[in-house]
């Protein structure tokens, strides 16, 4: 029960702060226990009627009054912390009343240092001082310094009790709220424990899903058979590449390669021996190219190589050295091994086109002049080809 550990909160008076119904409860009860000590000490002392009237009216009365107002308080906290300090200097005004009784004052005091100590710390336990010091100026000024009678062991044995039975509320009730908020910790442990595995879960789900998406990303551009990208991806990496030679002044080399006779492998070893030398050939096409280089099959037995970079002459270079790998590339079947070669057609931007279509053309009859020329060949494009070879 740390109220100093709450600060005062604005709310609706018709649900009052949780302190104003404990200490309503703690006041009502210790007030009566006081009544009896406070009854007991004007019964021996022959104390007048107005003392015995006091008496009652503050420890039956005044407890309900003061939570009354706390409830209907705008701030109600702060009101019961009033309510606190209001109680202190009574006790103070009391003991001053009374003639200081040892043990009466000592119970009074040590009751007020508590409960302003539990509410405000140190400084609340200044406060309290002052305040008790303040109501025992107002008594002494009311009544004067008069040494009241000395107490009966009656009285003193019930402010024992009393202040034992005090202390033992004090550290129950402490107790009780330790153990929730204890309880309350382990289940906001439990809660953040509960978000981060969700947390997890969520992030391996993301990336599960980041891997499909590029999964799906991959097959969309890819040809299933070979692995090679697919012309899908080609015109959009082209357009791309061509902007970037425009802009840095840089030529961007195109290789158009077709099987030579690849319709009589199929004829003569079946489709499945066809497709491995598609395989084998995107494999070996996969071979030597730069990080940069797009390989791609356009369909069937007709393939691209993008070089971004190169120049017509080194990708002639490039061109033989495919084409010297084909040669020498055998494909086991169960009619015996599989041989093949390759034509290649080269282009170059800026030369020879603008765009995709404008390179494949060029690259095409540059490819149209080698089959005319017997295959297994490479050749660029020149401004002669246009002219001898049709479209």
């Amino acid at each position: 029960m740390n109220a100093g550990a709450h600060r005062p909160l604005m709310q609706d008076a018709a649900t009052p702060h949780w302190i104003v119904p404990v200490y309503h409860r703690m006041r009502a009860l210790s007030f009566v226990y006081a009544l009896v000590l406070v009854g007991l000490y004007l019964y021996d002392g022959a104390y007048s009627t107005p003392y015995w009237l006091c008496a009652v009216l503050q420890f039956t009365v005044y407890p309900h009054l003061l939570y009354w107002r706390a409830c209907r308080a705008v701030d109600s906290q702060r009101a019961e912390l009033n309510n606190l300090l209001l109680d202190i200097g009574l006790w103070g005004l009391w003991a001053a009343a009374l003639g200081f009784p040892r043990w009466i004052s000592f119970t009074l005091f040590i009751a007020s240092a508590i409960n302003s100590a539990i509410s405000g710390g140190n400084r609340g336990l200044l406060i309290a001082l002052g305040v008790y010091g303040g109501g025992i100026g107002v008594g002494l000024a009311l009544f004067g310094l008069q040494p009241g009678p000395a107490e009966s062991q009656w009285v003193a044995g019930l402010c024992m009790l009393g202040l034992t039975g005090y202390l033992w509320g004090i550290g129950a009730l402490s107790f009780r709220r330790t153990q929730s908020l204890r309880r309350i910790r382990g289940e906001l442990i439990q809660s953040q424990q509960d978000l981060q595995a969700a947390n997890e879960a969520m992030r391996v789900r993301l990336a599960e899903i980041e891997g499909l998406q590029h999964h799906l990303e991959s097959q969309a551009n890819r040809d299933p058979l070979t692995g090679l990208f697919n012309r899908r991806y080609l015109e959009a990496t082209t357009e791309r590449e061509l902007a970037r030679g425009r802009r840095e002044q840089i030529p961007v080399a195109l290789l158009l390669l077709d099987l030579d006779h690849f319709k009589s492998v199929n004829d003569r070893f079946g489709h499945a021996v066809g497709d491995e030398v598609l395989r084998q050939f995107g494999a070996l096409l996969h071979q030597g190219t730069r990080r940069e280089d797009v390989p791609c099959r356009l369909g069937g037995e007709e393939f691209v190589l993008l070089l971004p970079g190169m120049s017509s002459a080194h990708a002639l270079a490039r061109g033989e050295q495919i084409r010297q790998m084909v040669e020498a590339l055998t494909v086991a079947s169960p009619q015996g091994e599989v041989r093949t070669t390759i034509s290649i057609g080269v282009s170059c931007f800026p030369g020879q086109g603008e765009h995709l279509e404008d390179l494949i053309k060029c690259a095409d009859l540059a490819l149209y002049a080698v089959k005319r020329s017997g295959r297994n060949g490479v050749r660029a494009y020149g401004a002669e080809l246009g002219k001898a070879l049709p479209a």
